[in-house]
């Protein structure tokens, strides 16, 4: 594992389900951001899809008073660190300014997040019948195909319009996570028989495990956790290598590298 030659693949293993959600946005507002600077009409179709998936994934009600409540918390951690003799003062200023730039920036979101995308009836008419299997074909929907006859620039200028309004969204869950991140110690560690267990002894649990493996293993991570250990079982990945394409549980002994993260 610690050859540089050899490929590796990190998965992300929520272990709350509001870090779920997080990863899920974060996942979301890339694809989005990604296809909107595309040329073709596929592409920003769906990336009008992916907005109708953020909006869905927002619809927790105590998702923006959540990502504050933590942003609070962590912005009182860091300021206890100014006075600190071996910190970077300037850069955490610096830190400290941007975190207090998104919180002001999602406190001053007004109503509920993406009611923008709600109140729009040619909106909710397209992710309505986006709904059904093959419901947004042309002929399903006649007026998605006339916006997506329009110019390039008209559909671009169109989904930026509309997915604006959720950067302070974006901006606090891409801080988030990578505060979340950077909390992690990565340990190297072996799965004997593809089966691991650790207790825990922090009294705050993890919320997030990151596995690093070999690609050439040809495994994947299940990760579970209670407050008391964390369980790492891998998988043979199964796909086109095995006719049956399921994933069952492997008998090899595997490296790998893990990161705890909490915040």
């Amino acid at each position: 594992m610690s050859d540089p030659t050899v490929s590796t693949l990190t998965f992300e293993c929520p272990l709350s389900e509001r870090v779920r959600t997080w990863l899920r946005l974060e996942e979301l507002f890339s694809r989005a951001r990604a296809l909107i600077t595309r040329h073709d009409a596929i592409d920003h179709r769906t990336a009008l899809l992916t907005l109708f998936d953020i909006v869905d994934t927002t619809s927790r009600n105590d998702l923006k008073s959540d990502l504050l409540q933590e942003l609070d918390r962590q912005r009182t951690i860091w300021n206890a660190q100014l006075d600190h003799p071996d910190v970077a003062r300037e850069a955490l200023t610096e830190f400290l300014a941007d975190m207090d730039a998104v919180i002001h920036d999602l406190h001053a979101q007004i109503g509920k997040i993406g009611a923008h995308l709600r109140e729009s009836e040619w909106l909710q008419t397209v992710r309505q019948r986006a709904t059904s299997p093959g419901g947004a074909c042309a002929f399903e929907l006649p007026m998605l195909q006339s916006w997506l006859e329009q110019a390039e620039h008209e559909r671009r200028d169109g989904l930026q319009r509309w997915l604006d309004p959720l950067t302070p969204l974006e901006e606090a869950v891409l801080l988030v996570l990578r505060l979340l991140r950077e909390t992690g110690q990565t340990t190297t560690e072996i799965a004997p028989h593809g089966n691991f267990h650790r207790a825990l002894t922090s009294a705050r649990p993890p919320l997030l495990a990151r596995v690093t493996v070999g690609a050439h293993l040809g495994v994947v991570p299940e990760v579970s956790a209670n407050k008391y250990t964390v369980n790492v079982r891998f998988l043979d990945h199964g796909g086109h290598s095995q006719p049956s394409g399921r994933a069952s549980a492997t008998g090899r002994s595997i490296p790998f590298r893990l990161a705890l993260c909490t915040l």
